[in-house]
């Protein structure tokens, strides 16, 4: 067989098992797998609807709640809102854009933060405010690759992230949990309820003899 020959042979079986194929901008990822991102391992969990204070005030508010262990693969801490973690990550609108979330809180040590430390697993939530109906029943999220190289106006190298829509290293399509009852605020909780005095704050009985009721006398 000619030289020709095999290279037809060899393009043929690549093709027919897929060697040659273009290499997915958005590969499909299942949940609970570590997802290397260069700067951070992201293992996406589960998505819930869950209630958060908002910025201002003491008003709760509807969130998309998508839970996530974060480790820091770099040398420096890194915050896990602007400027860091949730720069790379998104979630797909109904209009097909893909937007970050509003805030990403974190708990690492059982303490709260807004960082991941270099090499300390991080429990976060990404959080995107909802309006008071909506109710979706899933939610696709992406996450976004990070790569040291120089910066567009310095020639120093940094961590940046790739923000191409169409180039993800994961998209994820997962079902979205309801709001728990208990995490619901009950009617009942603002009417007043009449109360009921307790067992123990119940009058002890006197020690002294009713008196005898008065009866109507015969003649």
């Amino acid at each position: 067989m000619s030289v020709l020959g095999v290279v037809a042979v060899l393009t043929a079986a690549l093709w027919a098992t897929g060697g040659l194929k273009e290499r997915p901008k958005q590969p499909a990822r299942p949940a609970g797998k570590a997802l290397d991102l260069g700067l951070f391992t992201v293992t996406v969990r589960d998505v819930r609807i869950g209630l958060a204070t908002a910025d201002f005030g003491n008003k709760q508010e509807r969130f998309l709640i998508m839970r996530m262990r974060v480790l820091n693969k770099g040398k420096e801490t890194e915050s896990l809102g602007d400027s860091g973690l949730a720069d790379g990550v998104v979630a797909l609108t109904r209009t097909g854009k893909w937007v970050e979330p509003e805030r990403v809180e974190g708990v690492a040590g059982g303490a709260e933060t807004n960082v991941a430390q270099p090499g300390l697993p991080v429990e976060a939530s990404a959080m995107w405010k909802m309006g008071p109906a909506d109710s979706p029943e899933k939610l696709t999220v992406g996450l976004r690759e990070w790569t040291y190289e120089q910066g567009f106006t310095d020639s120093d190298f940094n961590w940046l992230v790739q923000r191409e829509d169409d180039k993800l290293v994961g998209r994820l399509t997962l079902p979205v949990a309801p709001m728990s009852p208990a995490a619901q605020p009950s009617p009942r909780a603002t009417r007043p309820s009449a109360t009921r005095p307790s067992a123990t704050a119940r009058p002890t009985p006197r020690s002294t003899p009713r008196s005898p009721r008065p009866t109507a006398s015969r003649r």
